[in-house]
């Protein structure tokens, strides 16, 4: 492409960007929808092909469907005539991106022996998880997947500073076969060097090869010839991460390793497992060890009060040290998977926005928080690979999940506040805890003088008093991220309430001394529902919250009704798909009730320990009937507070939802334990398998009911993940000017 015209069709070239093998990349302007895109302008000589154009058009439908946050929208496929040569010219227009790639990003830092931290690198592993899961749903593989095609998004850096990821060019490996380059090469799974259709399990070989590259510096394979690089992926082992960076944790170096096996069935099921795994990985550093090597970055990049804005809680992360679902060793190279909702109800996951990873602790945030009980485990079985599916977040994780999860994604958006409450206090999660992490918003807050500032402070038990930091001031808006503590202490455990001060700013004050200007107070009658719902309920054999032990199981469920499809599809793992179904029937039943009910055959034990279900036994009550007396007791302190009554209604629909869609788990999940082994492969047991799937993803992040493209709070709608939210807005705290 030796010229190009200033413009083609209704695009008006501006800018430059890129180029590589499939042609050059431009910012454009868009003239018929008067905005910038980014304009991928295919090389000619790709159209030699006789099929193209049919190929052309037919991708073009398939990727204008996936809308994903984590995904480069695109905005039409087209072929345009260039006047000047009444040639034509195929061309792609995306969504304009502002920020950088990741290759870029890792020239610019770990060619310096400069690495991510832990919670940019969790983070990012979630994000683009949860990203290829949505896609993959969809029927969509990537195809060639590499650093230079991930963006990040510096205009929604709410989640790391390096910037929110974004997957570009879905599907044009497939649509220009053939024209590999050296770059592409060195993140090829070892199935597409031998002139294989790319599938899921390509995707997650090139992501594992991204995670060896952030977590080395290098990639696994090197050459300077891109046949070479190829016969690498077939035939040669990569050196174990861990002895190229001896900070890492081993099992990190192990969760690499499998992601990029040779065979694509010892990979990871999902990209979202993946990520889960990376996250378990990274929390099993001791406390302190925030960064993969001696001269990385330390964690946040910059300060709590740099955050953009962000309205609401957000949900959990995706992987959380906190798990307590059980673990089981993966089977036939399979990990219990962390797909996202079936593609009989497809659909943007909005589980995973995630929560913020946990900046680094500003000075003055270094007072010690009052002791708390330690949050259990759970029992644990041992893993060939040392790695454990984590639980979302976000959170989010969102990011996120914020998904979600974190995918898409839109967001939760804060509840509009009413001129009487200028301002709230969030108590959200990050990828290592619950109520963790605190987000301050306040609106119409007049800019301090010159030599001022806006600092909040958190009330705990003992009247004692932690500094938060100082506010950003933007707009009129005020906003402060603080991010917790090292033990990731759940705040809605200690705190008391907060407030706000004007002090001096030449300096971080270390306790109050100027005026209040804002203050509230938790909830004194609500906190102890509360806190059964997101902090610790007591009775529970494990030391965790009603919501967050509910969430955290449906999610687990989802997986393994994904799993089971994805068997009995698949490798016809029949087995395997038999002991899923046996695991989500217990954890539905809890593994007494499983028996006494006959849900599982007296002959066949229960594969899972779990004693409490979703569902009430005669003697013991399950979650959903917890979570619902908690609602009740809340709705009784709420009086005539309509935000809260509001925020409950919300919560009532979703479980009245979840009592119907469990009910269909239970009675599917029932059906499948109890087909004899050799019936497995039958068309009925696949039925089976595909209503618990659509049933579990409806639990977990809800059902789309259009006109609607999300889940919305309507009865009908709403699931887990809706559920989970609405009770951090319950746990909101309310700032009124003093």
């Amino acid at each position: 492409m030796s010229t190009i015209p200033r413009r083609i069709g209704r695009y008006g070239l501006q800018q430059q960007l890129g180029s590589g093998s499939l042609g050059e990349v431009w910012m454009a302007y868009d003239l018929e929808r008067n905005q910038v895109v980014a304009l991928k302008l295919f090389h000619s000589d790709l159209q030699a092909d006789p099929n193209f154009l049919a190929r052309f058009h037919q991708a073009g439908q398939m990727l204008s469907a996936l809308h994903h946050p984590n995904i480069v929208s695109l905005l039409g496929f087209e072929v345009l005539r260039v006047p000047e040569t009444n040639s034509t010219m195929a061309c792609m227009a995306m969504e304009y991106v502002e920020g950088e790639t990741l290759a870029h990003y890792i020239q610019h830092t770990l060619r310096k022996g400069l690495f991510p931290p832990i919670s940019a690198l969790v983070y990012l592993f979630k994000a683009l998880g949860a990203a290829l899961d949505y896609a993959h749903q969809q029927g969509i593989i990537h195809g060639g997947l590499k650093p230079s095609n991930i963006l990040l998004d510096q205009r929604h850096a709410l989640h790391s500073k390096i910037g929110e990821p974004r997957i570009a060019d879905f599907g044009l490996a497939t649509l220009f076969k053939g024209t590999s380059s050296l770059q592409s090469a060195l993140y090829i799974s070892p199935e597409q060097a031998r002139g294989q259709p790319p599938t899921e399990r390509s995707d997650i070989y090139s992501l594992g090869v991204i995670l060896y590259e952030l977590c080395t510096g290098v990639q696994p394979f090197r050459s300077e010839s891109a046949v070479a690089l190829m016969m690498q992926h077939i035939n040669v082992l990569p050196t174990p991460p861990i002895l190229i960076n001896s900070s890492i944790p081993p099992g990190l170096s192990e969760v690499i390793l499998r992601a990029i096996a040779k065979d694509p069935a010892t990979r990871f099921r999902s990209a979202s497992a993946l990520a889960d795994a990376v996250a378990e990985a990274c929390a099993a550093l001791p406390t302190g060890q925030l960064s993969l090597g001696d001269e990385f970055l330390r964690d946040g990049h910059g300060s709590a009060e740099e955050s953009s804005a962000l309205s609401g809680p957000l949900p959990a992360a995706t992987a959380q040290t906190t798990r307590r679902i059980p673990v089981v060793t993966p089977e036939s190279g399979a990990a219990p998977s962390t797909p996202l909702p079936a593609p009989v109800s497809a659909r943007v996951p909005q589980p995973l926005p995630p929560a913020p990873p946990a900046p680094a602790l500003p000075p003055a945030t270094t007072a010690v928080l009052p002791a708390v009980p330690a949050r259990g485990r759970g029992k644990e079985f041992p893993l060939s690979y040392a790695i454990i599916s984590g639980v979302v977040l976000c959170i989010i994780i969102l990011g996120a999940s914020f998904a979600s999860l974190w995918p898409h994604q839109s967001q939760p958006t804060s509840q509009p506040a009413t001129p009487s409450i200028p301002g709230y206090v969030f108590f959200q999660d990050d990828a290592l805890g619950h109520a963790d992490v605190l987000r301050i918003e306040i609106s119409d807050l007049p800019a301090p003088a010159a030599n001022q500032a806006y600092y909040a402070w958190m009330q705990v038990s003992g009247s004692r008093i932690i500094p938060l930091g100082k506010l950003l001031i933007s707009n009129g808006k005020a906003s402060l991220v603080y991010p917790g503590d090292v033990q990731h202490t759940n705040l809605l455990s200690v705190a008391t309430g907060f407030f706000v001060t004007l002090e001096d700013g030449q300096q971080q004050p270390q306790a109050p001394a100027g005026p209040k200007v804002y203050a509230g107070n938790l909830n004194g009658a609500a906190l102890p529902y509360l806190q059964h719902l997101l902090y610790l309920a007591p009775g529970l054999p494990e030391k965790v919250g009603i919501a967050v032990e509910m969430f955290e199981t449906i999610k687990s469920i989802n997986d393994k009704a994904s799993s089971i499809v994805d068997d009995l599809q698949g490798p016809h793992d029949y087995g395997l798909a038999w002991r899923q179904a046996n695991r989500i029937i217990t954890m539905i039943d809890s593994t007494n009730y499983a028996h006494s009910s006959g849900d599982l055959p007296a002959n066949q034990p229960a594969l899972l320990q779990i004693p409490i279900g979703l569902i009430s036994s005669p003697s013991t009550p399950g979650y959903l009937d917890m979570m619902a007396s908690e609602i009740s007791h809340l709705q009784e302190v709420a009086g005539q507070n309509s935000t809260m009554l509001q925020h409950i209604q919300h919560i009532n629909n979703a479980l009245s939802d979840l009592r119907q869609w469990v009910a269909n788990m239970r009675t599917y999940s029932a059906k499948l334990a109890q087909t004899p082994l050799d019936q497995m492969g039958s068309q009925n047991a696949l039925d089976l398998a595909l209503q618990l799937k659509k049933a579990a993803a409806d639990s977990y992040t809800g059902r789309v009911i259009p006109p609607n493209d999300q889940p919305t709070m309507d009865q009908g709608s709403a699931g887990m993940y809706q559920a989970y939210v609405e009770c951090q807005y319950l746990a909101a705290v309310p700032l009124q000017k003093v």
